[in-house]
């Protein structure tokens, strides 16, 4: 994967090709050292130096860091023609290198966090936004998801995102995890930072990861005793004029607790106090599902603005299957099934994704 900086100009093939092979009037040395080092004479002797040489119009041109520092004869580096780093990997400063000269960049997440942090550190305006939005293209919605789903596992350890994004997973309110046992990860991460991260959890929302998110709510009632009534309290059920059910039928249809039955026409379900990170949906039923039933399932946040999520295409579809949706912007509250042709007979209607409520 490789992005292009807008401000690239006609000579950055020729540019690119000319890194590590036409020399320069700059050293850019690496000193890496491995983590286990115990004495100085065994630092001395196993360090790694590894070196570029680049020319210093490049890299003044892109950093006011380096031009301060080429540009004054006060600095060492300007009276040496050589910069040492030791707080980032050769494959990183190579990487980064290159896109002075290029204008592009391309890597591993990892690497493109670190480069991230080089052109931070450098002032190099226009690398670091490119590093970000590679990163977010890499991160698919499913690498979220198992993140989300699975904290504990996933955030064990510190992982490779730069801090913007790592705010993002952190104040989404979508980790199904308890906020107190979050902050403890974080503890165990022994950062400087971590204070400031445990001020970006989202603590207003109690998330988990369902596949059946009707139900889900159902249990929660009815664990809470089922205190007041569950239709029109927790999800309200609407449906297309001239379908009639009784209430206790409408509960068991809120409830994803009743098999259904629709012909032509659709029906809608609305969260009235919670929220769902869409990831796709299943039908239950005792038989597959004929290549002439035709349905969509709509989504909306609000309930003006509709995102087509799903759309049968004329194939049979086998009870149970996974049907990942077409992921909408944002978190949904209204979920609406819209048969078009055929039908669909004696069928439970499973949503998959995070299930998410305010506390």
């Amino acid at each position: 994967m490789a992005e292009t900086a807008e401000d690239l100009t006609s000579l950055s093939g020729v540019l690119a090709a000319c890194f590590g092979t036409s020399g320069g009037n700059f050293t850019v040395i690496v000193e890496e050292r491995s983590a286990d080092m115990e004495s100085s004479i065994e630092i001395e002797a196993t360090v790694k130096r590894t070196e570029f040489k680049v020319w210093s119009f490049l890299l003044t041109r892109w950093s006011p860091v380096f031009e301060k520092m080429i540009g004054s004869d006060n600095y060492a580096e300007s009276q040496k023609s050589q910069v040492v780093i030791q707080d980032f990997s050769a494959s990183a400063i190579e990487i980064f290198l290159r896109f002075l000269y290029s204008g592009s960049v391309g890597g591993s997440i990892a690497a493109l966090v670190e480069v991230a942090a080089i052109a931070e550190k450098y002032q190099v305006e226009a690398l670091s936004p490119l590093c970000l939005h590679l990163v977010r293209k890499a991160l698919t919605p499913e690498a979220l998801d198992l993140v989300f789903a699975n904290p504990e596992e996933a955030l064990k350890e510190r992982p490779a995102l730069q801090a913007e994004l790592l705010e993002e997973i952190l104040g989404s309110g979508l980790l199904c995890i308890a906020e107190d046992a979050l902050k403890e990860i974080l503890r165990g991460w022994g950062t400087y930072d971590t204070e400031r991260l445990e001020s970006m959890i989202n603590v207003g929302t109690e998330s988990e990861q369902t596949s059946d998110a009707l139900y889900a709510l159902w249990e929660r009632y009815r664990k809470a005793g089922r205190k007041g009534v569950f239709v029109g309290s927790w999800v309200a059920v609407i449906r297309e004029q001239g379908e009639a059910f009784s209430s206790e039928d409408v509960e068991g249809i809120a409830s994803n607790s009743l098999r259904l039955t629709l012909r032509k026409g659709w029906l809608q379900w609305y969260l009235l106090h919670s929220s769902v990170h869409l990831q796709g949906f299943s039908f239950i039923l005792g038989w597959d599902i004929s290549a002439a039933t035709s349905f969509r399932i709509w989504c909306s946040e609000g309930g003006v603005a509709w995102h087509l999520a799903y759309e049968s295409k004329k194939e049979e579809i086998k009870g149970g299957t996974f049907l990942a949706c077409k992921r909408p912007p944002g978190l949904v509250k209204h979920l609406k099934l819209e048969v078009l042709e055929g039908g669909l007979a004696d069928f439970y209607f499973n949503i998959h994704g995070i299930l998410q409520t305010s506390v």
